[in-house]
Formats: C-alpha cells, structure tokens, sequence
C-alpha cells in the first residue's frame, strides 16, 4: 500500500467525521451555569435553519523516512428544509503547492440527495440517501456534540470574530464516539481499508475519550469547536495496517497530528444556494429511482 494512498484514505476519514457532566478545576462559570448555557445551546443550535462553516483539519503522518503535512480547508453553506448545501474544499501541502480542489453542491429532491462534485476539470452528479453527507452538515454535527459532552468546564472568555464566547473544554466519551464515527463515515473509510465490522468493535473497545473544545456565545450558537482526533485516528490506521498485513512489509504509519476545527458564522442569514447550469447538466452516476 503506497503512502499516499494511505494518506488519502486517513483524510478522507477524518473529514468524513461530531449530558451532564462534572466541572474541573480553573472553571470561569459555575457548573451548574456551564449547564445551563449548554442546554440554551441544544435549544438554540435545534432552530438554526441556515449558516455557513469553515472546517479546517490538519494532519501530519509518517512512514519510514516519508511524511506528509496538509491541512484541509472545506467552506460549507447549509440550509434546512429542503437541505440545500454548497461546499469548496481545498488541500494545501506542507511545501504550499495545493494537492486537491474539489467543489461540491447538493439538494435534497424527492426525499433524496442530489449531488454535484467538480472535481479534475469535471462535472459528477449523483443520487444518494439524506444523511450520506452528514460529516458535512455541521448542524448535525453541533447537535451530536452538545449532547454527548461531558466532563465539561467552562475555561475562558474569548471573542469570536468579535463576538464574546464562553470558551467549554470537555470530552467525547467512547460510547457517543463510537455513534459519531458510524454517523461520519469513517467507518466506512476504514471498511474501504480492509477493516471488518469486528476490528472496529475491538478498536472502540480499545479507544479512549475524545477532546473537545466549544465556544459558545450568550445566544447559545457555538461559534466554533475544536477536536484532537490524533489518538483515534492512530488506531483506525494501526487496525487498517494490520487488517492488511502491511505491517509484515512496510514501516508503520505513524499519525502525530490530526486536529479539526470549525468556525461557524451568518446563523439563519444564509441566502438560496444556485447550483450552477453546467452542474445541472452533468450526467448522474447512478440511476434515480
């Protein structure tokens, strides 16, 4: 298995990734008030109906003497009922050249999704199920955090783009991470490695909390989150490596950095999303039932 292939592969999974608690030590909010603005949160995250997010992952990785440094940058619209979405994605290497641009448009038709990728000078449409582009739908994402944190505190004020937030660091426990990983796709990813359903009930077995850090404004929109996914990511590439056998042949791959974050901004201020005609006119790769 070539290293770029592998690298692919782990970008893929990561972009294709989102209670009650106990405050710790340093907390600028009482717990019982860090509860409550989360609570405001999953009230007020539940009614936005459009906004735009900026998603940037960084990932550095290694094998033998070879390493890769990227970071991802994907500018995403949404809107709710009908779903509408438009994406820009981009991959920048470490030397500053861009590997990869891909743009990308969907809306929901007929209890479905249509989605038009640009990818290579080329227009690709194709039918799928709604949900199927759930790791980029950060609504979703926001609400599947916010219900899952725990351990929380809140650390410190901060402003976002000029708005004052409430800064809460907490984590993902494994039970809820192991939802979001089947939600996002990288499981699927994974499956497209060679892991089967069994090495990932061993690995989830084996995997830890998941940090994560949310900012959160007065209003309760989060404004923007943060994960360290580096530690989950080793041990989805440690199980797809042995799954393999590239272990017995190659130098192991080694995950030192994989963080993702995203800004969200204009909460129900998003204008109607025009997918362009030459997308329109692209021939679909499967069929519409």
């Amino acid at each position: 298995m070539k290293f770029r292939k592998i690298f692919v592969a782990a970008a893929a999974a990561v972009m294709t990734f989102s209670a009650a608690g106990c405050g710790g030590g340093g907390s600028v909010m009482e717990t019982a008030a860090v509860e409550e603005l989360l609570t405001l949160s999953q009230e007020t995250m539940a009614t936005v109906e459009s906004m735009a997010a900026e998603i940037t992952m960084e990932m550095d990785m290694a094998m033998g003497e070879e390493a890769i440094e990227t970071t991802t940058v994907a500018n995403i619209l949404t809107k709710q009922d009908p779903m509408q979405m438009q994406m820009d994605m981009y991959v920048v290497m470490e030397d500053g050249s861009e590997a990869q641009q891909m743009m990308m448009y969907a809306e929901e038709a007929e209890g479905k999704l249509r989605t038009y990728m640009y990818s290579a000078d080329t227009w690709y449409a194709q039918t799928m199920e709604i949900g199927d582009l759930g790791q980029y739908d950060a609504e979703a994402s926001m609400e599947l955090y916010l219900n899952n944190i725990e351990s929380f505190t809140a650390t410190a004020e901060e402003d976002i783009n000029g708005t004052k937030t409430t800064r809460i660091e907490g984590i993902i426990a494994r039970d809820a991470m192991e939802e979001a990983i089947q939600n996002s796709g990288v499981a699927d990813s994974a499956a497209s490695l060679g892991v089967t359903e069994e090495q990932m009930q061993e690995m989830y077995a084996d995997m830890g909390d998941l940090p994560i850090v949310l900012w959160i404004d007065a209003e309760g929109y989060v404004l923007k989150y943060e994960m360290d996914m580096t530690e989950m990511m080793q041990k989805i590439m440690d199980t797809a490596m042995g799954a393999v056998g590239e272990t017995e042949t190659e130098p192991s791959v080694s995950i030192t950095k994989t963080s993702i974050s995203m800004i969200c901004s204009d909460f129900n201020n998003v204008e109607e999303i025009v997918i362009p005609a030459e997308a329109k006119s692209a021939s679909f790769l499967t069929t519409e039932e």
